[in-house]
């Protein structure tokens, strides 16, 4: 017989005709692969050792499995998640199969032990799930990518143009069509997660999210549950970030208003066009190659992040009060030239509106030298 403790869901499999290989994760469980001999067998076995990798790459980041055996299975309708296994179709190139693969595996830490209701808070599963596995990718596929979710943030940017978009919040029953749902729940809810990055600090994001898997496991957590753990390691209040992100549809869009020449001193105008406040990383270059970042606190957060660069010096402006929808600053230009600035140049910021990021840009930008204040 079989047994199985600390779980909510199971899934049987059996066939004569499974090939059945196992592989061990070091300190870990042991993988069980079973599939059709007649289907692409190289891309099983090449599955295998990278599966491994998988496993150590999730324990190291986001917290130890708590079970003695994983497998995958040939078998189902695309891929599917229980504890402990996922069921996947066979005939596929590896790169697919290693992408589903890592994707359900991970399910294993929030599907499986951390056990959110998956109805009520469908982001927190996949969301969370699509944020780690695409980690997961990067890095055995070593890719180095600066932003590995930068597909889940161009889903979200083009889905926000449409009319179909609607809040996280909602029950994954109510969802007016398949595409909100997935859109919402995959990218947004991946995109959330590395905004966090953004806004706290990817160290520390990091922290959280193996401190959110300990203190969280078999409990099954909420939005809010989550939110404490990262408001703990952070030292930042994030209310403002989980009630606007989550249970509206606005959205953030911060631009480059003009830059005014003055003397030796140069003042930057910014704008806030969206309805979502967020603290700004501006980064100067200058034409003798010098880049500086400028960053603007959100007051709501009450406090901020550390510099996130040990290689760039880092000013602090004053915060930029959430109500008034323009900032200026200045800085000194004497015997220098600005080349370029760009608003949030690691991409993690989701503003849906990128054109207006950057000085120059794309957009008609009015630059003044030499223009009285």
């Amino acid at each position: 017989h079989f047994k199985a403790s600390k779980v909510h869901d199971f899934m049987w499999a059996a066939d004569p005709d499974y090939a059945h290989d196992t592989a061990h994760v070091p300190e870990g469980p042991v993988l069980h692969f079973l599939y059709q001999k007649d289907t692409l067998v190289d891309n099983w076995k090449k599955l295998q050792p990278k599966t491994v990798e998988a496993f150590q790459f999730m324990n190291k980041r986001f917290g130890e499995y708590p079970y003695q055996q994983y497998s995958v299975i040939q078998g189902g309708d695309g891929g599917m998640e229980y504890p402990m296994a996922t069921l996947i179709t066979g005939h596929r190139g590896f790169g697919s199969l290693f992408g589903v693969t890592a994707h359900e595996l991970v399910h294993s830490w929030y599907q499986g032990v951390l056990a959110t209701n998956e109805n009520m808070y469908p982001w927190m599963d996949e969301g969370m799930t699509v944020y780690a596995s695409t980690y997961i990718t990067n890095h055995v596929n070593d890719l180095d990518r600066d932003n590995p979710l930068k597909g889940s943030y161009s889903s979200y940017r083009n889905f926000v143009d449409t009319d179909k978009q609607e809040p996280m919040s909602l029950h994954a029953d109510f969802f007016h069509t398949n595409e909100a749902y997935w859109r919402t729940a995959y990218s947004q809810g991946s995109v959330l997660v590395q905004q966090l990055g953004y806004i706290i600090g990817q160290d520390v994001l990091n922290n959280g999210m193996k401190e959110y898997y300990k203190r969280w496991k078999f409990k099954h957590p909420t939005p809010h549950d989550y939110k404490r753990v990262m408001e703990r390691v952070s030292g930042i209040q994030l209310d403002w970030y989980f009630n606007l992100f989550i249970n509206t549809t606005r959205t953030i869009d911060y631009g480059v208003e003009n830059v005014k020449a003055k003397d030796d001193s140069t003042f930057i105008s910014l704008k806030n066009h969206g309805k979502v406040p967020m603290p700004l990383d501006v980064q100067i270059t200058f034409e003798n190659g010098e880049q500086m970042m400028y960053y603007i606190p959100l007051e709501l957060m009450r406090s901020i992040k550390s510099p996130q660069n040990p290689e760039m010096t880092r000013v602090e402006l004053d915060d930029w009060p959430w109500p008034y929808p323009q900032y200026q600053f200045g800085i000194s230009t004497k015997n220098r030239s600005i080349q370029s600035i760009t608003i949030d140049p690691s991409g993690t910021m989701a503003d849906v509106n990128l054109d207006n990021n950057e000085y120059p840009n794309k957009e008609p930008l009015e630059f003044n030298a030499s223009e009285e204040e």
